[in-house]
């Protein structure tokens, strides 16, 4: 190899982080310099660049950079979702910066830790990850500015005004989005496709492929933008998993007394006794809670004192998401002994979120008091899930709570849904915790009867 070729490769073997060029860098250029003398090159090609390049970012993106990127993501639509259900929409430019989080920021960021994590795990090649990443950026920045312009349209046409350029190529932008997001799914497309069909057949397939692939994509990212913190929560989960350092491998004497996790004691199983409470508490959910959902929707007809059918429903859904506690309880007293204390900790939270959400409905439909307390609620709601998943994560004290926080925010707009009809779920979760109870203390009792076997 010349000496000009050789500073050819060194260059492109920057791309590679330091410590991989520490390690493998003198085998590499030893195996470019055989592959170059065998082909009698001047200069790498440009596949062969663009190759070494896609290669090395590879190596650079680590599983810590898809958690930062999943965390950027959450935080982006975490905000944009805050401002969508608060005051703030109303103040000037939070529309457009709700959209910009929604719509470009959050999902390009969860774009970048989906490739990351699909190319550590070996399910994307480098090149194809890099085409991704290098295709996403113009698409969902054409695809904001799709949903920018089709908010501007509205606005012209509500005011009754001429329409601008930007507010009529709201189209334009679409195809444009649909454009690039297609163009960058050909590359980890074609990676899946068989190369036995028959080349026009084969590039027609990856094509049509793509373009419903991007055309998927944009339309779940157009519709679900509330959703999208979920997405990124899962996506930073994943990450923080993914990245845990490897344990070291043993080797020798030490393999003779392998290193063992600290002995917490065996997790007693669920009594008949507790079995009985669950039961019992079940019951009482379900039948009150029945009552409950006949206040909300029948109330104003019969019951004294109720108004209209508003004022019933909400006295109805108040009292529903109190009756609820009693079944939360119960689950938590029985999942104690197979997960931990931390159950009980997440029921006491949900609780707490059903008692909000019974205040906001007591409250009335036109108090100014409302929102606020079903946003609390849907808050406490949502840590309560979170905490029992961030538990599971063996890492450090302080990522756990990072990620249970996280997740929590994450679930405030399915946490909204499930508190505010926490009166009507209660009863049929609360009747499915009452039979299954029933059958384990009735299977519990048949297999204490003692087999008597009797004379011939």
């Amino acid at each position: 190899m010349s000496a000009s070729l050789r500073t050819k490769y060194e260059r492109l073997l920057r791309w590679y982080p330091r410590t991989w060029r520490d390690e493998h860098g003198r085998l590499m250029l030893d195996t470019l310099d055989e592959h170059a003398s065998d082909r009698g090159i001047g200069r790498p090609g440009i596949a062969e660049a663009w190759s070494i390049r896609a290669h090395g970012l590879g190596e650079r993106a680590t599983n810590r950079w898809a958690v930062v990127a999943a965390a950027v993501s959450l935080a982006a639509f975490a905000i944009a979702t805050g401002i969508l259900l608060s005051d703030s929409l109303q103040l000037p430019g939070a529309g457009a910066a709700r959209i910009v989080l929604a719509m470009f920021v959050g999902p390009l960021a969860l774009s970048f830790a989906v490739l990351i994590l699909l190319h550590r795990k070996g399910q994307l090649s480098a090149p194809a990850s890099l085409c991704m990443a290098a295709g996403a950026v113009p698409s969902w920045a054409v695809a904001a500015l799709a949903v920018v312009s089709l908010a501007i349209a509205f606005d012209e046409a509500d005011a009754g005004m001429g329409r601008t350029w930007f507010g009529s190529a709201t189209l334009l932008f679409m195809l444009l989005a649909w454009s690039f997001g297609g163009a960058s799914l050909l590359a980890p497309v074609a990676s899946l496709v068989d190369r036995k069909l028959p080349t026009p057949i084969r590039w027609l397939l990856i094509v049509l492929v793509a373009a419903v692939a991007s055309l998927a994509i944009g339309l779940a990212a157009a519709v679900g933008q509330m959703m999208g913190a979920v997405v990124a929560a899962t996506a930073l989960v994943l990450a923080v998993v993914a990245s845990r350092p490897a344990r070291p491998g043993v080797r020798g004497a030490d393999m003779q007394r392998p290193e063992l996790p600290p002995r917490t004691g065996p997790r007693a199983a669920p009594t008949r006794s507790t079995y009985a409470k669950v039961c019992a508490a079940a019951l009482v959910s379900f039948v009150v809670g029945f009552a409950c959902v006949v206040l909300a929707l029948t109330g104003s007809t019969w019951a004294p004192g109720v108004g209209d059918s508003t004022n019933a429903m909400n006295l109805g859904l108040a009292a529903g998401a109190l009756v609820a506690m009693p079944a939360v309880v119960a689950a938590g007293l029985l999942l104690t002994p197979r997960f931990g204390a931390i159950v009980g900790w997440s029921a006491l939270l949900f609780c707490a979120g059903l008692g909000v959400a019974s205040a906001a409905q007591f409250s009335g439909a036109g108090s100014s008091l409302q929102w606020p307390l079903m946003l609390l609620a849907a808050v406490l709601g949502s840590l309560a899930f979170a905490l029992p998943v961030s538990g599971l994560l063996s890492t450090r004290p302080a990522v756990r709570i990072a990620v249970g926080v996280a997740l929590g925010l994450a679930g405030v707009v399915p946490a909204i849904m499930t508190v505010t009809a926490a009166g009507f779920i209660a009863p049929v979760a609360a009747a499915a915790l009452a039979v299954w109870a029933w059958r384990r203390l009735s299977g519990g009792r048949r297999n204490a009867i003692p087999h008597v076997a009797y004379p011939q």
